[in-house]
């Protein structure tokens, strides 16, 4: 089926790792904008399937920037400058989630001001599910989250466009299978991070089911 599919398109499109260069300083501020803006419409990926879009309308309500500059430190990211050379775009096209003319589709957030690349967190849809990721000049860079048609949860670590980890969730949380390139136990020590945005709040249980 299509989480199939997922799996097999990213073992086929394995891309060798770059070396990437390093800013002066910290800033995280295109980031937390770019969450901001999210945040306030966490229904504005379109053709989402209603189980997706239910997941990630709770997810989108309770991350922050924060759970992305950690995932970074991870991955030994702790210079932030980078993030300052993207703006926020409400949508363009760009090839995901893999490379090829044929997986362009609309995507929003970060995209660089020199390269017009995804650049910083961007969020699209791909076969109904929510894709939310860090992206440093158009590859795969920190967390990726996919909230599936099935209400399953991708979870991934990549640097420089090369995945580190994978753990794959149930609808109730619990750890489905896991794959490791090299940052499993960091992704795991972390996963409690994760799993706080997708837990719903009983106060706004009637909320996030709409």
């Amino acid at each position: 089926g299509i989480l199939f599919c997922l799996d097999v398109e990213e073992n086929a499109m394995e891309r060798k790792t770059t070396t990437t260069t390093r800013g002066q300083s910290g800033d995280a501020s295109a980031l937390e904008e770019t969450v901001a803006v999210f945040k306030a419409d966490p229904h504005g990926i379109k053709n989402l399937h209603d189980t997706a879009s239910r997941r990630y309308g709770v997810f989108c309500r309770r991350r922050t920037a924060d759970l992305y500059t950690t995932f970074f430190a991870l991955i030994g990211e702790e210079d932030l400058s980078w993030c300052g050379e993207a703006t926020y775009v409400p949508s363009f096209l760009a090839n995901v989630p893999w490379p090829g003319k044929t997986n362009e589709r609309p995507v929003s957030g970060g995209r660089s001001t020199k390269s017009k690349k995804m650049h910083g967190l961007v969020r699209y849809a791909y076969k109904g599910n929510a894709i939310e990721e860090c992206r440093k000049d158009g590859k795969e860079h920190g967390l990726r989250i996919t909230c599936t048609v099935m209400g399953d949860l991708w979870i991934r670590l990549y640097k420089n466009g090369q995945r580190l980890a994978q753990i794959v969730l149930h609808a109730d949380l619990s750890v489905q299978s896991a794959i490791d390139g090299g940052g499993l136990k960091k992704l795991r020590q972390h996963m409690h991070l994760v799993r706080d945005c997708f837990v719903q709040e009983e106060v706004k249980g009637e909320e996030g089911k709409r």
